[in-house]
């Protein structure tokens, strides 16, 4: 058994060098392993919400729309950013996003996956920011989103989705309820999230075109990395060829505070974010519950994850309510802080 379990782990490491070499063949020449991405620090940003191209920096007062942060913006930042210690930067998803129904500030609601949303700034921009990070080694890691689209009027027209716009491309309208999530996988993956079109990964051209665009755009911007959104809802088999299409780190977005439903995730991509820790930091500094769950955490992680370190560790992210706001104390703040740097590759929002 012994000897049969190396020679797995043999065969997989064989296959990540392989997919990566052939990656850097034909011409992603950035391809890090997810053992080089442990020892990175991420800054994670909000592309709209960071800084705009003139260094403006009047309040925005409509949350849900634009407030005018752009690539430019970031690339006039990178000195800030290096000086804090980072070394590798998360950014927005930089697909056309719709307004047809809701402004895409924040660059998950996709209407053209071959598209690129132009408030952020042009193709030109976009690159110069990506060479200019690589120039003073800061790797770059796009958020990417393959299970869902921009929503539709009604529920019912897709005619502003470029490529899938029609309703044989996605799941029927139903939407996912809260019990459903750690009990109903089911429904998970097949139903709506938010009133967002649910795209049907078992469709052969669903599949294939969403394979095809992940590989196209980590060769045409040249990335690191990429955070994959709502892991959860897709299923696992689709995120196995998905990253490996990608062929660069690809770390994964499932909130399920279950130790064993995320340990299933780790087999199709090379990390994910480490929820687990993030409630717990959460319940013992926002709720004064008892340091000893801490303990159990770390025993349950050694039980269900074969490296620990390479688990995205994080306090605060863009989806969740900043542990400031939930308790203006900064010495809890910078206690939980510490926490998240101890184990895993860290994120800061």
């Amino acid at each position: 058994v012994s000897t049969q379990s190396t020679w797995g782990k043999m065969k997989k490491k064989f296959l990540s060098v392989f997919l990566c070499l052939s990656a850097v063949l034909l011409g992603v020449i950035h391809c890090h392993s997810k053992e080089e991405w442990r020892n990175r620090t991420v800054y994670q940003l909000l592309t709209d919400r960071f800084a705009r191209s003139d260094g403006r920096t009047e309040p925005c007062y409509n949350f849900s729309s634009f407030c005018g942060g752009t690539y430019r913006g970031i690339l006039n930042n990178l000195d800030y950013i290096a000086g804090m210690g980072f070394d590798a930067i998360w950014i927005s998803p930089i697909v056309e996003n719709s307004g047809h129904v809701f402004d895409g500030y924040h660059g998950y609601y996709t209407s053209d996956f071959y598209g690129l949303n132009l408030r952020f700034g042009t193709e030109e921009d976009l690159h110069a920011l990506i060479e200019e990070c690589h120039r003073r080694n800061i790797w770059v890691m796009f958020d990417v989103v393959a299970n869902h689209v921009a929503p539709v009027t009604n529920n019912t027209d897709y005619s502003p989705i470029k490529i899938f716009n029609d309703s044989k491309y996605f799941h029927p309208f139903d939407q996912i309820r809260p019990e459903d999530y750690g009990n109903n996988q089911e429904r998970v993956e097949n139903c709506w999230l938010a009133n967002l079109p649910d795209l049907n990964q078992s469709i052969p051209f669903v599949r294939k075109t969403l394979l095809e665009w992940i590989n196209w755009l980590v060769k045409k911007y040249k990335i690191d990395g990429i955070r994959i959104d709502t892991a959860a809802h897709v299923p696992k088999d689709f995120w196995d060829e998905f990253c490996k299409s990608a062929a660069v780190f690809s770390v994964g977005e499932i909130t399920v505070p279950k130790y064993d439903y995320q340990a299933g995730y780790v087999k199709v991509m090379d990390s994910i974010l480490n929820f687990m820790l993030h409630y717990k930091l959460v319940d013992i500094f926002a709720r004064n519950a008892s340091m000893t769950i801490l303990k159990e955490h770390y025993e349950n992680v050694r039980t269900h994850f074969p490296d620990p370190r390479i688990l995205g560790t994080f306090l605060d992210n863009h989806d969740q309510p900043r542990l400031l706001s939930r308790v203006p104390k900064v010495a809890r703040f910078k206690c939980a802080l510490i926490l998240t740097i101890l184990t895993g590759f860290s994120l800061f929002h």
